[in-house]
């Protein structure tokens, strides 16, 4: 059996608002790109997602940071540190960054997918695949 979104959620003891959790897809994948790790889930409603996600902003370090491979910096977490925009290849993302190292990044691919992940190169590489898959259909 797969486990949905809002399960994996709730078992990390995620404090994402509901609204966000139930613009979540069930399906969603979790996995690594050498030593980076990143999150990809499906949106059954991107307004929703995308109001949610900055709310979300404000714990979404402590909640699901442990994951990635940037965990170790999250320890010097101060409240000043917020997550700003960024435009890396056309592309709009948020970026929490400590000490000028990037330690969580998300963006939309597009109104059906996000992409949550602790490295630029990670989210540039995703983008890349996913827009070749889709342009290969």
């Amino acid at each position: 059996n797969l486990l949905p979104t809002s399960e994996f959620l709730n078992i990390l003891e995620s404090r994402a608002p509901g609204s966000l959790v139930r613009a979540f897809d069930p399906l969603f994948m979790f996995g690594a790109l050498g030593k980076s790790v990143f999150l990809i889930i499906k949106l059954s409603s991107f307004e929703n997602a995308f109001a949610g996600m900055l709310l979300w902003e404000e714990s979404m370090a402590q909640d699901i940071g442990p994951l990635f491979a940037t965990a170790t910096f999250l320890r010097d977490l101060t409240p000043e540190a917020v997550f700003t925009d960024l435009t890396d290849r056309n592309k709009d993302a948020r970026v929490l960054s400590i000490g000028g190292q990037n330690v969580l990044l998300y963006s939309f691919f597009d109104n059906n997918m996000l992409i949550i992940t602790d490295n630029i190169e990670t989210l540039r590489t995703i983008i890349d695949r996913l827009t070749r898959q889709k342009l290969s259909r």
